[in-house]
């Protein structure tokens, strides 16, 4: 088949935290409700999945970790705490998926490089636009009517209706992360390594225009651009820095005993990251006064998640950790190579990555007890695409939309 025929197929149907945006770029575990797993599941087409169960659509999740401040939790969406049911699965290499009004949208790879809008109902294609400039993309952002994407080196504007480019801007170089949207400005870094300058940006989302575009200095800066928007903040340079929304002038920067590591999240005035050597430190965003630290292992670059209790949990190299307000630790579930979790009402949702831990998990908030999993049973697709979960699941009230090396699930409650 011609990429032209297979293109026409597809068409039928305040501040700025950056740091290291883990497990954000593909995949998923393909298992029912009974746990057993298939693989792999049919090709990727206009219709896919077939005979699917209706998703609940009622929920946005709009970017990397739902919301400006990255904490990976919607007030008030209970996901699927209990057994769940798959609702379709179909094989794609991509991106964890982004939800709003209804459409689902991730960047993908099975045939040629794409964005890609989805019934997120029924995983339908409702249009794919391929981009062969860039290279790999981070997570899309939702931008009101348009959808802002990164890659390494271009930022790109779609229109969300049609997926038509409507413009792009050279960024630098540097590993892409999941821009913030925040009044219709998006907020980035490029993340560049060594002798490259690593930058930050506020870009119009409407018209693509550089509002400002700061030097944040050259230096051993292992970040994927990521960021997370409340009171100024941005990790760069191994620091906690935090910039004017307004300008991008820093107004206050903290230097660790070993280089931040994760991309930061903000919620409630405090901003949290996790350096190289396994500590997670809670700042004010006010001015960078330190609240309290806790060690809790290598962080796998995984970002914090928090609810609106204001508890934290975060994944590391051998579990997930359930931390107060305070920074006491209250319950660790073992998971090896996790990935970013996400917070439902009721139990955190995380995954496993690599050749031995291939499962996505459903964990009780309050007891950090295994409520359900399901796992991948083959052990990789290729020599270069690993097995396991690939970046946070996505969650909507009733739903949860899980993407690993075997592709992209849907799971809803049980219909019985």
């Amino acid at each position: 088949m011609s990429a032209r025929t297979r293109r026409a197929l597809l068409r039928t149907g305040g501040v700025a935290l950056v740091g290291a945006l883990a497990g954000c770029t593909t995949t998923f575990d393909g298992s029912g409700p009974s746990g057993e797993s298939t693989f792999p599941p049919p090709e990727p087409t206009s219709a896919a999945p077939e005979d699917p169960i209706a998703m609940p659509t009622g929920t946005d999740w709009p970017r990397f970790q739902a919301d400006a401040g990255n904490t990976g939790h919607v007030p008030g969406v209970t996901a699927v705490p209990d057994e769940p049911e798959t609702y379709w699965d179909f094989f794609v290499q991509s991106s964890p998926p982004v939800v709003a009004d209804g459409s689902l949208y991730t960047a993908e790879h099975s045939w040629e490089r794409s964005l890609v809008a989805r019934d997120a109902a029924t995983g339908r294609v409702q249009w794919a636009t391929p981009v062969d400039r860039g290279g790999e993309f981070g997570v899309p952002s939702v931008a009101g009517d348009t959808l802002v994407v990164q890659s390494y080196g271009l930022l790109f504007g779609f229109d969300r209706a049609t997926g038509d480019l409507q413009w792009e801007r050279d960024i630098g170089r540097g590993p892409p992360g999941s821009p913030v949207v925040v009044d219709g400005v998006a907020y980035l870094a490029n993340g560049s390594f060594s002798e490259w300058p690593t930058e930050a940006f506020a870009v119009d989302t409407a018209t693509g225009e550089v509002r400002w575009r700061t030097d944040l200095g050259t230096g051993e800066v292992h970040l994927r651009g990521s960021v997370a928007v409340a009171d100024h903040v941005l990790v760069v340079d191994g620091d906690l820095v935090a910039l004017e929304t307004s300008d991008g002038t820093e107004a206050w920067r903290v230097s660790f005993d070993a280089p931040a590591e994760t991309t930061p999240t903000v919620a409630d005035g405090t901003a949290y990251v996790t350096d190289s050597g396994g500590v997670l430190h809670a700042v004010e965003t006010a001015d960078g006064t330190e609240r309290w630290t806790i060690d809790v292992g290598e962080p796998e670059r995984g970002t914090a998640a928090t609810a609106d209790d204001g508890e934290v949990y975060v994944g590391t190299d051998t579990g997930l950790h359930a931390l107060t307000p305070d920074g006491e630790h209250r319950w660790e579930f073992s998971l090896s190579e996790s990935t970013t979790p996400t917070v439902g009402a009721r139990a955190v949702y995380v995954g496993e990555r690599g050749f031995e831990s291939r499962s996505v998990f459903a964990v009780d908030r309050e007891d950090g007890t295994e409520r359900w999993r399901r796992r991948t049973e083959q052990q990789g697709i290729s020599d270069t695409i690993q097995a396991g979960i690939r970046g946070p699941p996505t969650l909507v009230d009733g739903g949860v939309y899980v993407v690993a090396a075997d592709g992209i699930r849907a799971f809803g409650r049980q219909t019985g």
